[in-house]
């Protein structure tokens, strides 16, 4: 499963995975040309820029996700408080009535 797992990532990010594997060719290169320098820097910038801008997507996407989560956890917990309320409530309403019962049975 954790062989799968990387597989799945290595596919994920596939492209990132090559334009690293692309950039550390070019610096064991024994004397790569000026040419060569600034088109894997340029090149490397270029999707740099498109990780940057997918990774500020995600970020504001998790960041409503959290919102939200966080505002139903807050509704979740006041109904728990009012079910708590109700439920005091019922037992309560039992007891005058038991009382109300043996009263009532003599």
């Amino acid at each position: 499963m954790n062989n799968e797992r990387s597989e799945e990532i290595k596919q994920m990010f596939g492209r990132e995975f090559e334009i690293l594997e692309k950039s550390q060719k070019l610096l064991e290169k024994e004397a790569p040309s000026k040419e060569e320098l600034l088109e894997g820097l340029s090149d490397t910038i270029k999707h740099f820029n498109i990780l940057l801008t997918d990774a500020m997507k995600i970020t504001k996407i998790g960041d409503a996700s959290q919102r939200k989560l966080m505002k139903a956890n807050e509704k979740i917990e006041s109904l728990n408080e009012k079910l708590k309320e109700s439920e005091q409530n019922i037992k309560e309403l039992n007891n005058i009535l038991m009382h109300y019962i043996k009263a009532t049975d003599r």
